[in-house]
């Protein structure tokens, strides 16, 4: 599926999934940032919350995360429209399970439950390390 494709079908795409707003919001990113806004954790938030909060009402789904991150790749040149959209060296959980889900239209439980077993509670490291390469992907 090429670059365009993706973008066309984002727009009307569901904002997440179940699966992908659970593992943003209890594991990764959602949780980091949280901490973070509550003075626990000591970091910069994600450009791409921040950018959510000017240009997307504060709203941080998966949708706009996925947007996001292939325009910043449009602009920087390292893909065009009609390159092939290729998501295998994404490491993002949520990410992964939303284009799977909703992109690919494919089952996920079964990713859904590994993502979940590989953090262990507030482990601030292992967010976008997921090892999906290890994990089963269908």
């Amino acid at each position: 599926m090429k670059v365009k494709k993706v973008l066309e079908l984002l727009e009307n795409a569901e904002e997440d999934t179940v699966f992908s707003k659970d593992i943003f919001d209890n594991y990764e990113e959602g949780l980091q940032d949280k901490q973070i806004k509550e003075g626990d954790f000591k970091r910069n938030r994600r450009d791409w919350l921040i950018i959510a909060d000017i240009y997307n009402e504060g709203k941080y789904t998966q949708r706009f995360h996925l947007w996001n991150f292939l325009q910043f790749k449009l602009h920087n040149k390292k893909i065009t429209l009609d390159s092939e959209f290729t998501y295998s060296r994404i490491r993002n959980g949520a990410l992964m399970l939303y284009i799977k889900e909703v992109l690919m239209e494919e089952k996920v439980e079964e990713l859904y439950e590994s993502v979940k077993a590989f953090y262990s509670p507030g482990d601030m490291k292992k967010i976008n390390h997921v090892p999906l390469n290890q994990i089963p992907l269908k």
